[in-house]
């Protein structure tokens, strides 16, 4: 039986604000993100049983049509023509709940490993058109590296790639709900009305530059003082991180991991072990250019 291995890496932004609200309820944002060296492994065989079965290494993730993965397949499934069965196993280590998209990657890895049992039948293109229909970080999961999203958060756009670093992720404390965190930005701002004081220009140069200080500098987050003030485990880490000397901290997504920069990699070890003497885990990264099979 045929059989492929994708990596489902996991994100983090660099900048994200929610720049107005539609009618409908859903956000515009403009957002920065980039691939990090962690990733869950997606390992996808034929199967002569006809059906999608779903395994994962970790008993709390749904191995069914709730998970992303199954999603994924099915709908590729709709769109390209079903092989007659496939066994999708995800061996997890991106936290879950963590605004780390580990399930747009886990869905992502996914589509790509798909397409290629199929030989490459949809182009990149199409391939980020039906991750779109996933969720919103799903076509940026499927091309990974540094991208700029805007709309409701799945146009990607060209931006300059970060430059060579080490990062450290943590996520400690209660998960967060996406819905929940984006209904405390609406009792904040009335229609998001206002112009953003928080502009990428900075961000952007500082890429250009390839000068890590300066994207630490830059980063912004609208999420993270609401989110980090009902979320204290969350805020101690993200402290202790900050405590590091790093080039930069800040919540990541929605939330509640927390990530740090460093430019050399013995900083960051020191700064991921200042975490784990205080009983936290920390997740020691690069920057992922972009996906590759």
């Amino acid at each position: 039986m045929k059989q492929i291995v994708e990596r489902a890496y996991a994100k983090i932004n660099l900048h994200l604000d929610v720049v107005g609200r539609l009618e409908n309820g859903f956000h515009l944002v403009n957002n920065v993100m980039q691939t990090l060296s962690l990733c869950d492994d997606v390992i996808l065989t034929e199967t002569e049983e006809e059906g999608i079965r779903i395994t994962c290494n970790l008993p709390e993730v749904p191995c069914d049509e709730r998970n992303l993965g199954y999603r994924a397949a099915a709908l590729f499934f709709e769109s390209v023509g079903a092989i007659k069965g496939i066994h999708i196993h995800i061996e997890k280590r991106i936290p879950m709940a963590a605004g780390m998209a580990g399930g747009s990657a886990d869905g992502a890895a996914v589509l790509r490993g798909l397409n290629r049992m199929r030989r490459e039948s949809l182009t990149e293109e199409e391939l980020c058109a039906l991750g779109a229909r996933l969720g919103a970080d799903v076509p940026f999961c499927i091309v990974g590296g540094t991208a700029y999203a805007d709309g409701l958060g799945e146009s990607l756009h060209d931006f300059p790639p970060m430059p060579p670093c080490y990062v450290v992720c943590a996520c400690e404390g209660e998960g967060v709900s996406t819905p929940w965190a984006y209904g405390l930005l609406d009792t904040r701002y009335e229609n998001f009305a206002n112009p953003s004081p928080h502009p990428m220009e900075a961000l952007r140069a500082a890429c250009e530059r390839g000068d890590t200080s300066a994207v630490g500098s830059a980063m912004y987050n609208i999420f993270e003082e609401p989110v980090l003030a009902s979320r204290p485990v969350a805020a101690e880490v993200l402290r202790l991180l900050r405590a590091s000397n790093p080039q930069g901290a800040m919540m990541s997504g929605s939330g509640p991991s927390v990530f740090a920069l460093f430019d050399k990699k013995e900083e960051a070890e020191r700064g991921a072990a200042l975490l784990g003497s205080h009983g936290f885990r920390a997740y020691l990264c690069t920057p992922v250019d972009r996906v590759e099979e």
